[in-house]
């Protein structure tokens, strides 16, 4: 089995609207509420030949927010949308939060099998955009939205430019360093399944003697010395050639700052820049019109 690949990204239609769409979600899941893919679509007055896919990050209450960005890209010209991501807001099963199943458990095989159902329906939703309404690609991840933008994009090779917010790689930083994982951390306290050091290890030589060893993003399920290597953001991050943004909050407590950096460093785009946001992890939303305006601004520059 190989991760991602083994599953169809061709759009289904269940139900369209002018503002918005639901497809079905070509990846088997266990809760119903999720077998349904929505995305929401801004059409501009005028395009200007550019087609966006917005992808959120985890969470309940942040959807409100981050419609922001389509909308105002729809307003630039853009045809925008947003993709909701499974297991969230009108996609979340009954009796969890939105987001909760992807902060529920430590095993690694059910987590492989989230970012992948997540990835997956990112490329389904790309398809969907480019068949209905064609033009130049280009996607936007938000913090866990990121994770799995960057790794969208080691697959989807028709994507012309890659925005990242308040994101980064390294299951390592990310499961011991953040605030938000901190639920992680108290199970795998009980369950005695890891802890930092038996991880620091596992993402030294060994980490990126795997990744040095890849020749393409088609990576055999069960074959990493541990699974999360499988579906780490940085594993796929030498497999991304499109010119890139991204933005780092100094203050973030969510995605730490070794994440982020190491996702930039190993990042192969063809050209690639970060900022600086004086600012938290949520509080990033601050600066919503520059990152805005420099992403826009990043796309013309480097419009191939």
């Amino acid at each position: 089995m190989i991760f991602v690949k083994d599953y169809d990204v061709t759009p289904k239609i269940i139900e369209r609207t002018n503002s918005k769409v639901v497809l079905f979600s070509n990846y088997p899941c266990d809760y119903k509420e999720s077998e349904r893919l929505f995305l929401y679509i801004y059409e501009p007055e005028k395009w200007n030949g550019k087609t966006l896919l917005f992808v959120h990050g985890l969470g309940t209450r942040n959807l409100k927010y981050l419609k922001w960005f389509p909308k105002e890209f729809a307003k630039l010209g853009y045809v925008a949308a947003l993709m909701i991501l499974p297991y969230h807001f009108e996609r979340t099963p009954a009796g969890y939060k939105s987001g909760q199943l992807f902060l529920s458990t430590t095993d690694n095989f059910t987590l492989r099998a989230r970012f992948e159902h997540a990835v997956v329906d990112t490329l389904t939703s790309l398809n969907y955009l480019k068949s209905v309404f064609g033009g130049k690609l280009y996607l936007m991840g938000f913090s866990f939205g990121g994770m799995v933008s960057t790794i969208a994009s080691a697959f989807d090779k028709e994507i012309k430019g890659l925005s990242l917010c308040v994101t980064g790689g390294n299951f390592y930083h990310i499961t011991w360093k953040s605030f938000i994982t901190r639920v992680l951390r108290v199970q795998y306290e009980k369950n005695k399944e890891c802890n930092p050091q038996k991880c620091a290890d596992y993402h030294d030589e060994k980490f990126w003697k795997f990744i040095s060893k890849l020749k393409k993003p088609d990576i055999e399920k069960d074959t990493a010395p541990i699974a999360c290597y499988e579906y780490d953001p940085i594993v796929f991050a030498k497999f991304v050639k499109v010119p890139t943004i991204m933005f780092r909050a100094i203050f973030d407590v969510f995605i730490p700052k070794d994440a982020t950096l190491e996702l930039y460093e190993k990042l192969n785009a063809t050209h690639k820049e970060i900022y600086k946001l004086f600012s938290g992890h949520l509080s990033s939303y601050i600066f919503r019109k520059r990152i805005l305006r420099l992403t826009d601004n990043f796309f013309k520059e480097h419009n191939l």
